[in-house]
This record gives C-alpha cells, sequence and structure tokens, in this order.
C-alpha cells in the first residue's frame, strides 16, 4: 500500500507541475488581462481537480483489494 500511495504522490506532484508550467508559460506569453489566460487557468483547475478524484479513485481501489488495514 505504501507503493502506491508514494506513486500516487508522486503522479499528483507532476500533474500539478505541470499545470503550473502552462499557467506561468501563459500567463508570461500573454499576461493576466488577456481572457484566453483565465480561459487556460480554468481549464488546469478542472484538469487537476479531474486528475485528484482519479488517483483517489485508483488509490482506494487498491487500498479495498489489498486489505491493508487488516495486516
Amino acid at each position: 500500500m505504501g507503493t502506491t500511495t508514494a506513486w500516487v504522490l508522486r503522479t499528483w506532484l507532476k500533474f500539478t507541475l505541470l499545470f503550473a508550467l502552462i499557467v506561468g508559460a501563459t500567463w508570461l506569453y500573454l499576461g493576466s488581462a488577456s481572457g484566453w489566460f483565465w480561459f487556460v487557468t480554468g481549464g488546469a483547475v478542472v484538469a487537476e481537480w479531474y486528475v485528484i478524484r482519479q488517483l483517489a479513485r485508483e488509490w482506494s481501489w487498491e487500498a479495498r483489494a489489498t486489505w491493508w488495514w487488516s495486516a
């Protein structure tokens, strides 16, 4: 279970860094006054929410499948 938890955390950090880099690059290129910047930022927020939800689902499935709390 510890391996799965570490994998989930590493994957979450990778995606968070990727989304932060995309938003940062958009901000540098377009500036915060651009409507596209806010569109990209909103998309990153929605994508982050989706990734977190899927990783939580994967982690909880692994927790149920391995019965880590009964060992």
